[in-house]
């Protein structure tokens, strides 16, 4: 359990006693104060949670105990206040930023049930911040990758791309220095052409940190490269420069030959280079040997690219268990319709990605609504509508190739309805683009047809956790065409119905649920 420091501050030591008393044996720090000036400086000392003060607190009242911190501090503290007053109001007891008050007086047993539940929800709500930064820091690093990958299809010039790899990779790792070091197989010697603010160098195959990733192919990282027995401090002492950590990786081709390595050079604000930074190091030097392998250049950041949409897209997908894969399927759904269309080869690659991407804004969107096990009031309906608007303003953040330009608006879009019935924009008829309408028809498609870890609803209906029956979705579509579907994509999707339910036939759907419609659909067309 994670021990929380609590601040009591009240004028009655009776009163500070019994709730230490009851704090302590919950295992959690507590630090005591007769008068609000006390208080103040132990905040100022010690890194507190959790603050109970006494209204009638001597020299700063309890009230304004919190209202002095809340001032000078951003920190997201607990406050409670004790007592009786004939100066506040509950109200204002409450106004001042404290999120309980406890009016004496009070029992032992009473205390501890009061403490036992805030000291749960204080803790409920630290996690939740965690795992909030967590998706946050995820984003931003899959967001700084795919930037990255971007950037590095926008150079082929070998020259040139040199410096943007060292300038990239610097800032990605949070280093000080980066270096990028070739292979030359044929003199078994590694070189740079661009080492920060120095001139090139060449070293032999083996020689130093680089020279033996290069040689064996393996990721070194250290605390103290002057630790090392192989390391050469000549470079450092030159250049008055100090190597501390050092994280090193291989750079290979497709087909495994090591082509390079790209070494960082002393972690900003951290002792040395982390698990994580080793994972973001192989995914980063991924990206740049393929930018190297010119002539696999276009080809092999696409892969990349892909690979880092669908890793955002299933943070999103992975709220909900049992519907992991959703963006996956309404992908797969979405390409099969736009085959049917007769798209071309660009037109399908916008569709892709804004298929994959279409759910992303739902990261922005409160837990307590994407996943409520419920209907929606109307405020967590409008609040869950606005995942689509979160979804365009991501997007547009994104450095999309300009053959990708449409992505952001096609992925956004797919909750509009023809009639201008939809969200969030009330977008209608040629206003909503064609991609939009082909994910629109697959996303439903795809919602119907999959269990849930909650019921799902219409607005007068539960609907329940299991797929609903195969024609019933079919006849929801076909009565949406028109109003809320383009015709021709339902058409199509119908037309195609066959090879969509075998896509997933006998994973995501079972033999059971698909096989009487596969069969009948196949008939009606070969007949």
């Amino acid at each position: 359990m994670t021990t929380i420091n609590i601040l009591i501050a009240d004028k009655e030591s009776s009163t500070v006693n019994l709730m230490a008393a009851v704090l302590e044996k919950f295992g959690h720090q507590v630090y005591t104060a007769e008068t609000g000036t006390q208080a103040r400086e132990i905040y100022n000392e010690v890194d507190i949670d959790i603050i109970v003060a006494g209204v009638n607190l001597p020299i700063i009242h309890g009230v304004e105990l919190i209202q002095q911190i809340q001032a000078v501090s951003p920190k997201n503290i607990c406050y409670i206040l004790t007592g009786s007053s004939k100066d506040y109001s509950y109200d204002d007891l409450l106004a001042s930023g404290a999120q309980e008050y406890i009016k004496q007086p009070f029992t032992k047993e009473e205390l501890k049930a009061i403490f036992r539940r805030i000291i749960h929800e204080f803790c409920l709500e630290s996690e939740n911040k965690q795992l909030r930064q967590i998706r946050i820091d995820l984003t931003d690093k899959l967001r700084a990758l795919m930037t990255v990958a971007m950037d590095l299809t926008s150079e082929l010039d070998f020259n040139s791309l040199f410096p943007i790899i060292i300038e990239k990779a610097t800032d990605a790792m949070s280093a000080e220095r980066t270096s990028l070091y070739m292979i030359d197989w044929e003199k078994n010697e590694i070189w740079t052409r661009v080492a920060q603010d120095v001139k090139p160098i060449r070293l032999p195959m083996g020689a130093g940190i680089s020279g033996k990733v290069a040689e064996n192919g393996e990721i070194i990282n250290v605390a103290d490269a002057w630790k090392l027995d192989y390391f050469n401090r000549d470079f450092d002492i030159k250049n008055n420069f100090r190597t501390k950590s050092v994280l090193c990786a291989p750079i290979t081709s497709r087909n495994g030959k090591r082509l390079g390595v790209l070494q960082v050079i002393n972690k900003k604000n951290k002792i040395r280079f982390d698990d994580e930074d080793e994972a973001y190091i192989n995914s980063l030097s991924a990206q740049i040997g393929i930018a190297l392998e010119n002539s696999f250049l276009h080809e092999e950041l696409r892969v990349s690219f892909e690979h880092s949409v669908l890793a955002l897209s299933a943070t999103v997908d992975a709220k909900h268990p049992l519907t992991a894969g959703h963006s996956q399927r309404v992908t797969e759904y979405s390409l099969i319709i736009s085959r049917e269309l007769g798209l071309d080869k660009e037109q399908m690659e916008i569709i892709k990605y804004a298929a994959l991407l279409h759910d992303i804004g739902k990261i922005g969107i409160q837990d307590s609504v994407l996943l409520k096990n419920g209907p929606f009031n109307e405020e967590e309906r409008l609040a869950m509508q606005q995942h689509s608007t979160k979804t365009l303003k991501i997007l547009h953040e994104f450095h999309f190739s300009q053959a990708l330009h449409d992505v952001p608006e096609i992925a956004a879009y797919h909750h509009e309805k023809l009639d201008g019935t939809g969200y969030t924009e009330g977008l209608k008829g040629d206003q909503i683009p064609f991609g939009s309408r082909i994910l629109a028809v697959a996303d439903v498609f795809d919602a119907l047809t999959s269990k849930r870890d909650y019921p799902k609803y219409t607005e007068n209906d539960e609907l329940g956790n299991m797929p609903m029956p195969l024609e019933k979705v079919i006849k929801i579509l076909q009565s949406g065409a028109g109003s809320h579907f383009d015709p021709n994509v339902v058409d199509a999707f119908l037309r195609c119905l066959p090879e969509t339910l075998l896509l997933y036939r006998g994973n995501h759907f079972e033999e059971s649920y698909v096989d009487e419609m596969i069969y009948e659909y196949s008939t009606n067309i070969d007949g």
